[in-house]
């Protein structure tokens, strides 16, 4: 492969361009000008080693026009990046919930409550709404710190927080429930930061051994008051869901970059 050949490589494989068959096409746009500049050289009477060295110092800069490339096809980057973010979030609440009923229902079975009455009920639908409110916030942060250089974490919670301030607003206005939006918020950010900030395994059990149970103990505790039975259950279930986040977050991102990687090899055909 000549140095043209890697030139050109380098910079459709620097623009990022989903779709395969748009990145041979830049590639034979590209090959087809430096085929005519090589062909008006040799007409020239212009040294082959010449050739080489003009072609590369007259082909301009290459990160800009990968750069340009980017810029046109960035809305196909994000059409897939969105796809792969929906797929991601489906696929990882869906696991993490079957997980997660399946734990409380052995919770349930060993303290006596009726499986039926633990599945097929509103808590069950607003837990379900929970997670996905939860990973799609993790995801979510994942993806919008990539934006940044410096201060990647806090900025990426700031605008996401705005983000999803306005999406309870409006579905505020709506009459829609809207509780799970901002238990997603809250839960997506302190399993970040947990991730980010607490780098010892045993260190990060315990906040979850702790903060978890407590938060469901105190959630319940506001609505009335509770047995010992159910205060028990309580802290059971919470820290089954604390550490089914915690799974959460050790497989989200590769889950998330394997969905975005097969996406872009599935573009490469089209």
């Amino acid at each position: 492969m000549g140095p043209a050949e890697e030139l050109i490589n380098s910079i459709v494989n620097s623009s990022e361009i989903p779709s395969g068959n748009r990145r041979r096409e830049i590639q034979r746009e590209l090959r087809s000008h430096i085929e005519d500049f090589v062909e008006a050289a040799r007409e020239a009477g212009v040294h082959q080693d010449q050739i080489e060295k003009l072609v590369l110092a007259n082909f301009g800069d290459p990160d800009q026009i990968a750069q340009g490339f980017a810029w046109v096809y960035r809305h196909e980057r994000r059409r897939v990046r969105a796809l792969a973010f929906t797929l991601s979030t489906v696929l990882l609440a869906g696991c993490l919930l079957a997980v997660v009923l399946a734990m409380q229902t052995g919770l349930a079975m060993g303290f006596g409550a009726p499986i039926v009455k633990v599945l097929a009920s509103r808590h069950t639908v607003m837990e379900a709404l929970d997670i996905l409110a939860s990973v799609a916030v993790y995801l979510g942060l994942i993806s919008l710190e990539s934006l940044f250089e410096s201060h990647r974490f806090q900025k990426a919670a700031l605008l996401l927080t705005a983000i999803v301030g306005i999406l309870m607003l409006s579905c505020a206005a709506m009459g829609w429930h809207i509780s799970f939006l901002l238990y997603g918020l809250v839960n997506g950010v302190f399993c970040r930061t947990l991730q980010l900030f607490v780098t010892g395994k045993i260190a990060r059990a315990g906040i979850v051994i702790v903060c978890f149970p407590l938060a469901g103990l105190v959630l319940n505790l506001l609505r009335s008051p509770v047995s010992h039975v159910a205060f028990a259950a309580t802290c059971a279930s919470w820290l089954v869901m604390g550490a089914g986040y915690q799974l959460m977050t050790h497989l989200a991102a590769r889950v998330d970059r394997a969905l975005l990687n097969g996406l872009q090899r599935t573009q490469e055909d089209y």
